[in-house]
Formats: structure tokens, C-alpha cells, sequence
């Protein structure tokens, strides 16, 4: 008998990896955001796309991978609750900023400064979807 059922063990792990991904992420936008007001924008940006490779970029992959293997255990159950729907799109929405804002950040520390325009903005719409995502999945998880 394992010390936790594989449907709980991968819900933590969602839970734990969403923590570390979100947090990272709006903090590359942060640092990406305000790039330009720093003496060299550049150190800003490299030290942004370090954070979204070292921390970001993992915790994204460990979350979809927990996602998507929760679902796969019961994926009929799934399919016919709709707020589920609703939480997945708010989760394509998040992953799409992530992609786009770890973009930008690279190329921030390239050298274009031009790339941190917009980036507190989806920031901030990140983290509004990833709320409602959150927000969902704990209302419909309780009795």
C-alpha cells in the first residue's frame, strides 16, 4: 500500500509546482517590467531568464505533467464537469503568458528593451487567471 494514493500524490504535486511556477513567473515579469529603469536593462532581463529557466520553466513542466496525469486516471469523470472546462481555459490563458512573458525576458537580456513593454500587464492578467484557476479548482473540490 503506498504512503499516498497516486491521485493525491499527483494533486499535490499540482498544487506544490503551481506554487513554485506562479510565483516565478510573476516574478520574471516583474523584473522584465522594470528592466527599464535600471541603469542597464540587460541585467534585469538575464537575471529574469534565469529565474524562468531554473525555476519557471521546470515547475510549468512538472505541473502540466500532474495535470495532465490527473486527469488521465479519470478522464470520463472529467469530461462532464464543466467548471473543469472553465479552469483549463483559464490554464491555457496562463501558460500562453508564461510563454510569452519568458520570450520577452529573453529578449531583455539580449539587449532589447524594447521587450518589456506590456510585460506588467500580462503579469498582472497572469495572475488574475491563475486566481480564477485556483479559485475553481478549490470551490468545486469541496463538499
Amino acid at each position: 500500500m503506498p504512503w499516498l494514493p497516486l491521485a493525491t500524490a499527483l494533486v499535490a504535486a499540482h498544487v506544490v509546482a503551481n506554487l513554485v511556477w506562479i510565483g516565478a513567473i510573476l516574478s520574471v515579469s516583474i523584473l522584465v517590467a522594470n528592466a527599464p529603469f535600471m541603469a542597464d536593462p540587460s541585467d534585469p532581463g538575464a537575471l529574469a531568464r534565469r529565474v524562468y529557466l531554473r525555476l519557471a520553466l521546470p515547475a510549468f513542466v512538472v505541473s502540466f505533467a500532474t495535470g495532465v496525469g490527473r486527469i488521465a486516471l479519470f478522464p470520463v469523470a472529467y469530461m462532464h464537469m464543466p467548471w473543469m472546462h472553465v479552469k483549463l481555459a483559464f490554464a491555457i490563458v496562463v501558460i500562453a503568458l508564461h510563454h510569452v512573458i519568458g520570450s520577452r525576458a529573453k529578449r531583455l537580456g539580449s539587449g532589447q528593451t524594447d521587450a518589456a513593454r506590456g510585460v506588467g500587464l500580462f503579469g498582472f492578467i497572469l495572475f488574475a487567471c491563475a486566481a480564477c484557476a485556483a479559485v475553481l479548482g478549490v470551490a468545486k473540490s469541496l463538499p
